[in-house]
């Protein structure tokens, strides 16, 4: 057919001319002249549709990605790639060039065109709680009747420290805003309750005790029409530790381990192993702790007891052989527990 621009008789007709002067007034794409690409100053995030998405992209990958949404392709592009060259900044602009290679007609085209790609730095919803300090629940640390010491607010930092390391790479929310000494024990502010539950059964695995949750009103969202709370999460460790003597149901024993489930002890009597859920906590009475023991020596020993002194009077005590005593040598040095008065070799 004919050609009305060049007269062209020999190639196919497209779109009313032929297929090379097609060609050579071809627009492979409509390009925006300018792009904006909204990221979070502080964790990069980037503002997508009106949410938040951390995508761990290039550079040229976010324009790119930016890009393919606001790009017209020429309905005769097939096999289409392109990319970004990136030639200067100038403040929060960035002049770059898009590479575009499509087929068209069974023919390859390159066109390049110019585009800038201005960049909106603000803040995310979860950073812009971080930096005000906002919180959603707080981890009350206290241990009953007496105050956390050195050895396990050391720990418990290093655990709460640790695992908000590993979480927060999935979740921005778990951060501590605040960390506040109290004389009964130690506040952790928690960006996020879900985090704070978490955190806290973590130390209770550790450390065993009592939860409770008690939440506080705040305030009332007015735009969703709900109440505001905030959760107070309050761990209360025992007393008593690993190695301290404790009483229960009328059994006395050496606490042999803690954990988030019970407490494990040995009968001093019977030697037989006794665990005790936390839910029974309140019936546990502590009797002795681990530096009330002390030595003795035993003085005496017949077929069915030995005979110790004891170690803060020094009167000569009989004690009935068990398992426990059956090998002492009179002579030796043993460690005994005074408890309610009566002496349990250990």
């Amino acid at each position: 057919m004919f050609c009305p621009k060049c007269g062209n008789t020999d190639e196919e007709v497209v779109e009313g001319v032929c297929k090379s002067c097609f060609l050579e007034e071809l627009v492979l794409a409509e390009v925006p002249n300018e792009i904006e690409i909204t990221l979070c100053a502080h964790c990069e995030s980037r503002l997508i549709s009106g949410k938040w998405y951390e995508l761990e992209l290039t550079d040229e990958e976010i324009i790119l990605n930016t890009l393919n949404k606001e790009i017209k392709l020429n309905k005769y592009a097939e096999g289409v790639e392109m990319d970004v060259e990136m030639l200067m900044a100038r403040g929060s602009i960035i002049e770059t060039i898009v590479h575009i290679k499509a087929n068209v007609l069974g023919e390859t085209i390159h066109q390049d065109y110019k585009m800038n790609v201005k960049i909106i730095r603000t803040v995310c919803p979860e950073c812009s709680k971080l930096t005000s300090g906002y919180y959603e629940a707080v981890i009350q640390l206290r241990a009953d009747n007496r105050v956390p010491d050195m050895q396990e607010i050391a720990s418990i930092d290093t655990l709460i420290a640790d695992n908000i390391s590993k979480i927060s790479k999935k979740n921005k929310m778990a951060y501590i805003s605040e960390r506040s000494v109290l004389k009964e024990g130690i506040d952790y502010y928690v960006g996020s309750y879900k985090v704070a539950k978490n955190l806290t059964n973590i130390l209770k695995d550790h450390f065993g005790g009592v939860m409770k949750e008690s939440p506080r009103l705040m305030g009332r969202d007015k735009s969703k029409g709900k109440d505001l709370h905030r959760i107070w999460i309050s761990l209360r460790i025992p007393y008593f530790r690993v190695n301290d003597f404790i009483k229960y149901e009328g059994s006395i024993g050496q606490v042999l381990n803690i954990d988030g489930k019970k407490v494990l002890f040995r009968d001093l009597i019977s030697s037989n192993q006794i665990s005790v859920q936390w839910r029974n906590y309140d019936k546990i009475e502590t009797v002795a702790k681990k530096e009330d023991i002390k030595e003795t020596t035993v003085t005496a020993k017949t077929p069915s007891s030995i005979q110790v002194l004891h170690p803060d009077t020094y009167e000569p005590i009989d004690i009935e052989i068990n398992p426990k005593t059956a090998e002492v040598e009179m002579g030796s040095q043993i460690p005994v527990i005074v408890i309610d008065e009566n002496i349990y070799v250990l």
